[in-house]
């Protein structure tokens, strides 16, 4: 599956993160997770939690693994 985000936001200083969370906003996608914490300094976006790999990792990994 494809998904082109229809909307453009501008809530992040940096024009690529953006688009990452245009994607996760079109997708409707439960996590962003990343490690940018210097440009991602809120922890969701509408109903996307944005999370660091250890915080996804310990709190939100799936239970077969």
């Amino acid at each position: 599956m494809v998904f082109q985000p229809k909307i453009k936001l501008n809530i992040i200083s940096d024009f690529d993160d953006n688009k990452i969370i245009e994607l996760a906003d079109e997708c409707n996608a439960d996590f962003i997770i990343t490690g940018n914490t210097n440009d991602f300094t809120f922890s969701s976006y509408k109903n996307t939690k944005i999370l660091t790999p250890k915080d996804y990792w310990e709190n939100h990994k799936p239970n077969h693994y």
